[in-house]
């Protein structure tokens, strides 16, 4: 794809301020919904009547809230980013839990020791200490020629991943870990599934049904979300 075909989709953004984005959102000491978000962001005072310039407006918020979170990280600061409560607040100082509630809009703040979280939470990131941390939406909503799908067949399955995503993240990234890939997509997820089949199908020398299961389980929830 040349430049002035991917500009001609930057383009076609809705023009949004980051910078009076992320004050609005820090000035914030509750979650937002995102149709509250849409309105100041955009300058609108009703929602889109159409799919398709709905999803415009919702890309283009998406796209500067995405930034913002991977910009904002090395000055200390957290964006908690789903449809239904996005918050954007200081991680909290050294020796202070760092478990977010999303539904409250705060964090643990229990006393750590040495780590970033306290004992009744340090279990729940066990896994993401020697894993590379990967975020499917940041991919999406950061490359702008994914604005097209507004106007595609593919809208809803996208949409439908993204929104199980969001509120299946933990299941997600256990299925991935199974599969033991980082950046999924549609063919990776295939082609792995293959290959471990092969493995441990319950026919084959050293085969495990309870790990075909396990298998078959993981790769019915890849495919929910990586559906192209």
């Amino acid at each position: 794809m040349n430049s002035s075909t991917i500009e001609n989709m930057q383009g076609n953004l809705v023009p949004i301020d980051r910078n009076q984005l992320r004050d609005y959102l820090l000035a914030k000491e509750v979650p937002v919904f995102e149709a509250e978000l849409l309105k100041f962001a955009a300058d609108i005072s009703s929602l889109p009547d159409t799919t398709e310039e709905l999803f415009r407006v919702h890309f283009s918020l998406f796209h500067e809230l995405y930034a913002i979170k991977f910009d904002d990280a090395s000055k200390g600061y957290y964006l908690h980013i789903d449809p239904m409560r996005i918050r954007m607040l200081q991680v909290p100082e050294s020796g202070l839990c760092r478990h977010y509630f999303p539904e409250e809009g705060m964090y643990c703040g229990d006393s750590t020791g040495n780590g970033n979280y306290c004992p009744h939470h340090e279990y729940l990131y066990a896994d993401n200490i020697n894993r590379p941390l990967f975020d499917p939406l940041y991919d999406f909503y950061m490359n702008p020629e994914n604005i097209i799908f507004g106007t595609s067949r593919l809208l809803q399955k996208l949409m439908n991943g993204v929104i199980v995503y969001a509120f299946r993240r933990g299941e997600i990234e256990r299925s991935l870990a199974f599969f033991n890939l980082v950046k999924p997509d549609s063919v990776r997820i295939r082609k792995r599934y293959h290959e471990l089949a092969r493995k441990y199908h319950p026919d084959k020398h050293q085969g495990n049904e309870e790990l075909m299961k396990e298998l078959n389980r993981s790769y019915q929830v890849l495919k929910e979300v990586f559906v192209v």
